[in-house]
């Protein structure tokens, strides 16, 4: 057999497999350690299954790649270590239509990792929180008046990105954070989530009450974050194969300039632009690392 591709998670090398078999190309799918590898087992095939993976790399959302991931809906036959044994208890659910909202597509809540979840179901239950405390939680959760009440109440840096003002702001910003979030959970870790999301929602709060003072709440400011994150992770490392599509990226770049042009009053800018660029940040340093430190042992990773 030959080695065809390693994953940090194993929805992908899944996904390619289904692929590969839709084209009658037989592959294997074994576990070894933390990742995952895709075998060929087929040697005659190797530049046709070589330029599927190429393919997927470059664009996961090839309608062939859907069209697989439909059928690994079912329960997944994956190969045992030796190659012959399956096991349908196993379900491959990946997706690969980065940018479609998760909220609008079936089976959403299942596919969110842990702390995607966990962060959607808090400000879900905060904004429940407002609508019967009222003013109260906000002593609780918004930033401090001061740098001094900050130190003696750090968490407050982190807590204003769990308010929302109105229904429509927090519909915005949980489907954002659900596709987004998900995207970095599922093929990188959920501590990988979570630390991005802290770095960003702390940079973004500590910016905005610099420019306007502690009345801003939002977790739109770790949403530009995770949008900067991802974009410069696939830019830096576009062999992970799941960068934002660059519609997505136009989209919501152009609505903060808009934000910055019309709303200036009612949108908390700074928390966005500085959620933004420390996301960039971070992106690019891990996948600078991820490409250079990591993943320098030959194939493409994840």
């Amino acid at each position: 057999m030959i080695e065809l591709a390693r994953f940090h998670h194993a929805q992908p090398a899944h996904l390619l497999a289904t692929a590969l078999r839709g084209q009658s190309i037989l592959s294997v799918v074994r576990s070894e350690g933390a990742e995952t590898v895709l075998y060929l087992q087929d040697p005659d095939h190797y530049d046709e299954a070589r330029a599927l993976v190429a393919l997927f790399l470059r664009n996961p959302q090839d309608p062939r790649f859907a069209a697989a991931a439909w059928q690994a809906s079912a329960p997944a036959a994956r190969q045992s270590a030796d190659g012959t044994g399956e096991h349908p208890h196993e379900r491959s659910g990946f997706s690969g239509a980065v940018g479609q909202p998760a909220l609008f597509s079936s089976g959403w809540l299942a596919r969110m990792g842990l702390v995607t979840r966990t962060v959607l179901g808090a400000v879900l239950l905060v904004y429940l929180l407002q609508q019967f405390m009222g003013e109260s939680i906000y002593r609780y959760l918004m930033f401090p008046a001061s740098l001094e009440g900050l130190a003696s109440q750090p968490w407050r840096l982190f807590t204003p990105m769990l308010l929302h003002l109105s229904l429509l702001h927090l519909a915005f910003n949980l489907l954002w954070w659900a596709e987004l979030g998900g995207i970095i959970e599922r093929f990188q870790s959920g501590k990988q989530l979570l630390f991005v999301t802290l770095v960003t929602a702390g940079v973004s709060a500590l910016a905005q009450f610099l420019s306007s003072g502690p009345a801003f709440a939002g977790l739109s400011g770790v949403v530009y974050g995770l949008l900067g994150y991802l974009w410069l992770y696939g830019k830096v490392n576009p062999e992970a194969g799941y960068g934002l599509r660059r519609e997505i990226v136009i989209f919501m770049v152009g609505w903060l300039v808009f934000c910055y042009v019309a709303l200036t009053s009612y949108v908390a800018n700074e928390a966005h632009l500085f959620g933004l660029l420390s996301g960039c940040a971070l992106g690019a340093a891990t996948g600078y690392y991820r490409r250079r430190i990591v993943d320098n042992r030959g194939g493409p990773r994840v």
